[in-house]
């Protein structure tokens, strides 16, 4: 019951990215500034922390998360249909907002998976002790504000109804408290091995969604494209470094 709190402040920051449905228009750079650091974020989080931790309990995790990141790209390639392109005299190009639907479909699965086990791991770091529960979850919701911005970000480009993309963003923000609480039900009937294994794959999606959906939204950029590729960084960089302060 003492945890109940904390966890509805982790759903609360999660949410974070419905900050920008209190703006009736926000301009296409500042969107994209947000997926550029979203970006950033997840290449960070997938090879950084959840790729490095995962090999330290098994050399097998290196299958497991190219396994994600292969599973992610078949999903997206065989159950999302992105070939909209529109004819203009000598070229053609696609719809950016049918675009925008299968990458805020596809990075949604990918980034909900992932957070389910962020959920799993502050439970984990509880039932080793207090001290390193709360560290856990403070640094899982650290990484939640860039990720919940750049989601919320893509579905705001998307053509998804508004009560839809807002669902999405409700259903990601409650996915570590999901996790925490069947985490007992996981870590009883799995070991070290598998758990690492699993939490592998989801890091192998969240890289394929990082490098092949948001990037080349940043490489797309033409107007204030350095402050961009600022944003990208950034979000790298923050991210390697809470690993290191972890």
């Amino acid at each position: 019951m003492h945890l109940f709190f904390p966890l509805v402040i982790l759903f609360f920051i999660s949410a974070t990215g419905m900050i920008l449905y209190a703006f009736k228009k926000i301009n296409q750079t500042v969107l994209n500034l947000f997926i550029a650091l979203g970006a950033g974020s997840m290449l960070a989080v997938s090879l950084v922390h959840i790729l490095a931790e995962s090999l330290e309990s098994s050399d097998l995790a290196i299958y497991a998360f190219m396994g994600g990141f292969l599973v992610i790209y078949l999903i997206e390639e065989l159950l999302t249909n992105h070939k909209h392109d529109h004819k203009h005299e000598d070229h053609t190009h696609e719809d950016p907002h049918e675009h925008y639907n299968h990458v805020a479909f596809v990075a949604g699965i990918a980034i909900f998976i992932h957070t389910l086990f962020d959920g799993l791991g502050i439970r984990a770091g509880f039932g080793i002790s207090t001290t390193l529960g709360y560290s856990v979850l403070f640094w899982v919701a650290i990484h939640q504000i860039p990720v919940s911005l750049s989601l919320a970000a893509l579905f705001r480009e998307s053509k998804f109804q508004k009560k839809t993309q807002i669902w999405a963003l409700v259903f990601f923000a409650l996915a570590a408290p999901i996790g925490f609480y069947i985490s007992d039900m996981i870590l009883a009937h799995t070991n070290e091995t598998m758990t690492a294994l699993t939490i592998a794959f989801a890091g192998g999606s969240l890289l394929y969604v990082s490098a092949s959906d948001l990037l080349p939204v940043v490489h797309s950029q033409s107007k204030y494209k350095y402050l961009t590729i600022f944003c990208f960084v950034i979000g790298v960089i923050g991210m390697s470094a809470v690993k290191l302060w972890e």
